[in-house]
């Protein structure tokens, strides 16, 4: 299994607590959400005792739930489910650094553009879609928090990552959607942020997709690791199955329980997109 530099640690923790996610009933910006939507995070101390920045949470945002690491100031992975769309909630306009985290708990250190900050080229990147919390004002609120968010080539993120955020957003109508992402660190010379934001720079970003076949009731699941890069203009080349996935990535960090029919899935192209999808 080959696992990413620097999740070696995060691997290692929630591979050693059985770690697997439970997806919760299917982005952020400038006002606080009320208090008693926020669950209190689940905390997983280090190995070696409950050091407040070394450790790994996690945190429920309601639609949404990330695995996040307080040292490195990112989220390592994220999930959700989605049902169908009739959500019209608008995007907040600006980011915002998370209240939420536990005290002690690590983040970026300022909401500001990546562009602006030091190196252009670079979007703040959605992990888990604002477009695909619409269906709640405190949700698509929270998914501008930069734990959500992490530096995305912009390009990339406004080509083969939406075209990936949409095929989740049309196949929600037809029946519920699992949803299933993350990022992989894995080489320190693009890291072009650390001083400015306290975030390292990405070089894969992943997603799974799960659902079902309306018209035969079974499973089927599409995959795909894609390189944060300029030039990518089709998600085809980056398809893998979750058991691919889970060999790159690390089965519990990848976090999906499915069968082995369902992880073996490679679907030959990404699936079409259905006629007449509303993608708002």
């Amino acid at each position: 299994m080959a696992a990413a530099e620097g999740f070696g640690r995060a691997l290692r923790l929630l591979a050693g607590l059985g770690f697997a996610v439970l997806l919760a009933a299917c982005g952020g910006g400038d006002e606080d959400p009320g208090e008693d939507t926020t669950p209190v995070p689940t905390v997983y101390p280090a190995p070696n005792g409950p050091v407040a920045t070394d450790r790994v949470i996690r945190q429920d945002y309601g639609g949404y739930q990330l695995t996040y690491d307080c040292t490195t100031h990112t989220a390592l992975q994220y999930s959700y489910t989605l049902g169908f769309d009739d959500g019209t909630v608008a995007r907040p306009t600006s980011f915002k650094l998370d209240p939420t985290l536990p005290e002690g708990c690590g983040q970026q250190t300022t909401a500001n553009s990546y562009a602006a900050a030091i190196h252009p080229g670079y979007d703040r990147g959605h992990l888990v879609s604002s477009n695909h919390m619409d269906y709640n004002a405190d949700y698509i609120l929270r998914a501008n928090y930069m734990t959500n968010i992490v530096p995305q080539v912009a390009t990339f993120n406004r080509n083969v990552w939406l075209d990936a955020e949409n095929v989740a957003e049309c196949y929600r109508d037809i029946a519920p959607v699992q949803v299933y992402g993350g990022v992989v660190y894995s080489d320190p010379t693009n890291d072009w942020f650390l001083a400015s934001h306290g975030i390292r720079t990405p070089e894969f970003f992943w997603k799974a997709i799960l659902t079902t076949d309306p018209a035969t009731g079974a499973a089927k699941a599409i995959a795909w690791y894609i390189p944060n890069v300029e030039g990518l203009t089709a998600l085809d080349p980056y398809l893998v199955s979750i058991d691919e996935l889970e060999r790159l990535v690390g089965t519990g960090l990848v976090g999906i329980t499915a069968p082995a029919a369902v992880k073996a899935m490679k679907p030959a192209t990404s699936w079409p997109l259905p006629a007449g999808c509303n993608y708002t």
